[in-house]
């Protein structure tokens, strides 16, 4: 793909991309804005390398991308004077918990996912720390013909609570917080119906739209045979050839396509890492 204002380097062949050519802390014009955003829809993620950014910048930035998520919908601790903002702020003795050991993908048992996030990087460890990205259309491209067929048109549940057990959340298992979880949270909550294909509303690409942090159930199978077609699914979006793997520097900032994608955050690090999150409202996917 060309570009006039910003250069991309392609990181692997499914997804991702290195943006050079443009300060985000300054003025972005119209045509560097649209590059971007094509760049966006043909990597999936996309990195920009050394940008010092204040608070206010990646909120402006990520603006032009969308209406910006309420902080309500997050359960992550808040930036008080910039409340937009989502702290992701761990170490060996406060480690990351909501996504732990899990491909996902962000607010996926709502009604309306997200449509994209960026991610800034304050503080990162010498080693570790990494994030492994996948391309859904990478990976529905990879399927046969006979199971692209089969899955088109199936629904999947997508609950938002799915992982709140003892290996993942040993803390939410305690008395108090289920019942508080029952009366009010749950009580309220119902799973997301999905499609398993989606398709991108601005690029009509079809990618698989299901992760195993949230996706519980296809409607219209048996439990038998939903589960071992999403078993087989997981382990397929697991496929390397699939993936974008990025090692952090400190002031990366990633912009990343919530509608076909899914992520892992590896926590292999036991110095400080800080990140500053701002999620992109997105709409009912088909």
């Amino acid at each position: 793909m060309d570009y006039g204002s910003i250069s991309v380097n392609n990181m692997a062949p499914a997804c991702g991309g290195i943006v050079d050519g443009v300060d985000l802390a300054g003025e972005i014009t119209n045509q560097q804005f649209d590059e971007i955003h094509r760049a966006l829809l043909d990597r999936t993620v996309i990195i920009f390398r050394d940008q010092k950014l204040s608070e206010q910048q990646q909120i402006s930035f990520s603006r032009r991308f969308g209406e910006i998520q309420p902080s309500a919908v997050s359960g992550f601790e808040k930036n008080e004077n910039f409340p937009e903002i989502d702290i992701l702020e761990y170490d060996s003795n406060n480690p990351p918990h909501v996504t732990s050991e899990l491909w996902h993908t962000d607010f996926v048992g709502r009604e309306k996912p997200s449509m994209g996030t960026t991610l800034y990087a304050r503080d990162i460890p010498p080693e570790g720390g990494d994030t492994i990205w996948v391309s859904g259309i990478s990976a529905y491209e990879g399927l046969s013909i006979r199971m692209k067929t089969y899955i088109d048109g199936l629904w999947a549940f997508n609950d938002a609570y799915k992982n709140y057990n003892e290996q993942m959340r040993p803390e939410l298992v305690k008395k108090e917080y289920q019942n508080h979880l029952q009366k009010n949270e749950r009580a309220e909550y119902s799973p997301a119906l999905h499609p398993v294909v989606r398709t991108h509303p601005e690029t009509g690409k079809k990618g698989l739209f299901i992760n195993e942090s949230m996706t519980s159930f296809v409607k219209g199978l048996s439990r038998r045979e939903s589960d071992y077609l999403l078993h087989y699914l997981f382990d397929h979006l697991r496929t390397p050839e699939f993936q974008y793997r990025h090692k952090w520097r400190t002031n990366d900032l990633a912009v990343w396509d919530n509608r076909v994608s899914l992520h892992y955050a590896q926590f292999d690090y036991t110095e400080h890492r800080l990140m500053h999150r701002v999620v992109i409202k997105g709409d009912i996917p088909a």
